[in-house]
């Protein structure tokens, strides 16, 4: 029941998030998710985490805000607000996930729906198998590559050959699960 609880207070407070328009109250309530963040015991390495979360707004902003942000610099718009809106928007609601993700199991909290608990299964299967995968190729090409300089023409046969395993792999597995799940009884079909 804590988890279903816990879950439901998370999902509420990324809907309030979501709202949030001021820059001020933004800040404001980064600085109180930093400090819970910082001062809860959680069962992760916070570190690691930060630079996490870093990477990935960054990752966000570069693809998303950034361009927007350059393009309103072109046309004479000052999108200062956008940009600072939706950046600390998301790093609030990665310190979120980070905080309640160390503190829910996702499974007791979907328990409720034998199809939510089903999806949440497989996804986190695939999710441990394919870190696993790509754990090892990271390991073999690092133990392939004799030098510290790694060549550009190596690099993009290394990515070439990643994507394509997973695409296939995905492609299979996809193929697998759709034909254990019609046997089990999760079937639709819409014709």
């Amino acid at each position: 029941m804590k988890d279903k609880i816990l879950l439901l207070i998370y999902l509420i407070l990324i809907i309030f998030i979501s709202s949030l328009r001021s820059l001020d109250i933004l800040f404001i309530s980064l600085m109180v998710l930093f400090l819970v963040y910082s001062i809860l015991p959680l069962k992760i390495n916070k570190i690691k985490s930060v630079k996490k979360i870093f990477f990935t707004v960054g990752f966000f902003s570069s693809i998303i805000t950034f361009p927007y942000f350059i393009a309103g610099f072109f046309v004479g718009e000052n999108r200062w607000d956008y940009f600072f809106a939706i950046n600390l928007r998301t790093f609030e609601l990665a310190f979120l996930t980070m905080i309640f993700l160390s503190k829910i199991n996702l499974f007791k909290a979907l328990d409720f729906s034998k199809n939510l608990t089903m999806l949440l299964v497989l996804v986190s299967g695939f999710v441990v198998i394919y870190s696993k995968t790509l754990k090892d190729f990271q390991d073999a090409f690092n133990s392939r590559t004799i030098e510290k300089k790694v060549q550009i023409q190596e690099l993009r046969n290394y990515i070439k050959r990643v994507v394509i395993f997973f695409f296939e792999k995905s492609k299979e597995t996809a193929q697998e699960t759709y034909l254990a799940m019609k046997s089990r009884g999760f079937y639709y079909d819409n014709t």
